[in-house]
């Protein structure tokens, strides 16, 4: 298998750079062989080759959507979950905490973080934490749930960029921050 792997290396290789030179010089693709398929056209990826409709993340998405009677604010969620963290939450919340931690099923009260949504959660959901669930992980856990009746992957497509924003001068990303609309 390495024989192969490495015996194509060098025309996949060639293969890349054609395409991506083709892609800023606005030249065909390469052929593909006979028989191939052409290449489909690069997919929309907002913020990218795409507008983007949440240049702010969390707080463009995190609305009253009045017309669908949904109020997905994290204002809303917050009483919610200091009250008590449902069942599904509550385990991808415990799915996603470091080992050892024992969740209580409800969220301490932290209404002023509302003036900077995601930054403030990082204070106690920052990479390295060790009392609650770190953010990235449970993040991901909660809003990528392969389930028919979540929002993230239905409404919004599960578009990456909705939340993660890149900086195409520098490659450099990052999540943008502000308070609840």
């Amino acid at each position: 298998m390495r024989r192969i792997a490495s015996r194509h290396r060098p025309a996949l290789a060639m293969a890349a750079l054609l395409a991506a030179a083709a892609a800023t010089t606005g030249a065909a693709a390469p052929p593909r062989g006979e028989g191939m398929p052409p290449l489909p056209p690069p997919r929309a990826v907002p913020g990218v080759n795409a507008p983007d409709m949440y240049p702010h993340g969390c707080i463009d998405c995190h609305l009253n959507y009045q017309d669908l009677g949904m109020d997905v604010r994290i204002s809303t969620h917050m009483k919610q979950w200091c009250a008590g963290a449902g069942e599904a939450l509550l385990a991808a919340a415990a799915d996603a905490a470091p080992a050892g931690v024992a969740l209580t099923g409800r969220h301490p009260d932290v209404a002023d973080a509302l003036a900077d949504i995601p930054g403030a959660c990082l204070a106690c959901h920052g990479e390295q934490a060790t009392d609650a669930p770190p953010f990235a992980r449970l993040m991901h856990r909660i809003h990528l749930e392969p389930r028919p009746d979540n929002p993230f992957l239905s409404m919004f497509q599960g578009e990456c960029t909705h939340c993660h924003k890149l900086d195409l001068a520098s490659g450099a990303w990052h999540l943008p921050s502000g308070p609840e609309r």
